[in-house]
């Protein structure tokens, strides 16, 4: 694991490739997508309810993968209780590498994460916020609640409404308490990505096929290769 979190601090970030359709997932049999991507997100909450894990998995591509059952309210694609995406994430982990839990989730999850650190899985503790950007201390002091609850990787996502919002994102990097990725959503999304990678976030969110799973993504192959054209912001 902690070989894993030294090369998030380095650039360029890693690229994940965020799977919300299981027409697209049945795909990646086997494949190795390392020219696209370095991680897979498997958004379970997308998945048709009645597959299991061993279902899903005979479909898996050879990369590491990132296990996410997002909740409703921060963009997940099917209603369920916090315990049963607990349980969820707890049978997809025999085949992760990181899992995904928001941040508002890890003081009921203390068990799952303890678990997840058992066994070596990195813990990407979230927030999600679809309508702005708050502010940068509200930010840090979800920063700070993740650390608590002993996440590995901290994400914040938010949408930025006008220019300024951005620069929030940027106040982020100031000294933070370990590895941290930063996005934005909606239209300016894009640049934000870009901007946030070359600025030290440990990871970026893309998509494969033809569907976003989050407003403002990028196709990951684009990212890719313009991260390798680009290169890190000194600060």
């Amino acid at each position: 694991m902690q070989q894993i979190l030294r090369e998030h601090q380095t650039y360029p970030p890693k690229v994940v490739a965020s799977i919300t359709s299981w027409e697209v997932w049945k795909t990646l049999k086997g494949k190795d997508l390392k020219d696209q991507c370095d991680w897979v997100e498997l958004r379970v909450d997308a998945l048709p309810p009645e597959l299991t894990p061993e279902q899903v998995m005979e479909f898996r591509p050879d990369m590491p993968l990132l296990v996410t059952v997002r909740c409703h309210e921060e963009g997940g694609l099917r209603r369920m209780p916090e315990e049963e995406r607990f349980s969820l994430l707890r049978a997809y982990m025999p085949y992760a590498t990181a899992i995904d839990i928001e941040i508002k989730s890890m003081r009921h999850g203390r068990e799952l994460v303890m678990e997840a650190a058992d066994r070596g899985i990195l813990v990407i503790g979230s927030t999600h916020d679809f309508q702005i950007t708050p502010g940068v201390d509200y930010l840090r002091e979800q920063e700070k609640k993740a650390r608590a609850y002993r996440a590995d990787i901290v994400k914040f996502a938010f949408t930025p409404c006008v220019a300024g919002d951005i620069q929030t994102g940027v106040q982020l990097f100031k000294k933070p308490k370990g590895p941290i990725a930063v996005m934005g959503m909606g239209p300016m999304g894009p640049v934000s990505r870009l901007l946030y990678s070359q600025l030290g976030s440990c990871l970026v969110y893309g998509y494969l096929g033809d569907r976003e799973a989050a407003p403002g993504q990028w196709h990951v192959s684009l990212i890719k290769e313009t991260l390798r054209n680009l290169g890190p912001i000194l600060r």
